[in-house]
């Protein structure tokens, strides 16, 4: 059986089944899309060549950056879209 020929049999049956079995293949679809996204996303993050000042963190090392910068960003200290765009124009 064809793509389309598979395509058309579920058209058909979609418009068939009852609201559980639709729930279920409306869950299947969504679990399905997930999965290609994370797939999609994992291969671009993997694809980013490694950069040598990049230094592995421990997770409490990770978390700790995470408070530093969340801290700085609410005291102000942080670069707007607009400054920056300006600022890489001199680059």
């Amino acid at each position: 059986m064809s793509t389309a020929q598979i395509k058309e049999v579920l058209h058909r049956r979609i418009e068939e089944v009852d609201e559980r079995f639709l729930k279920v293949m409306y869950a299947m679809a969504e679990t399905y899309m997930e999965e290609i996204e994370d797939a999609e996303l994992e291969a671009i993050v993997n694809s980013i060549p490694a950069n040598s000042d990049w230094k592995p963190m421990t997770e409490e090392q990770l978390m700790e950056r995470l408070e530093e910068s969340s801290a700085q960003f609410k005291q102000g200290d942080y670069v707007t879209i607009d400054e920056l765009e300006k600022e890489m124009e001199k680059w």
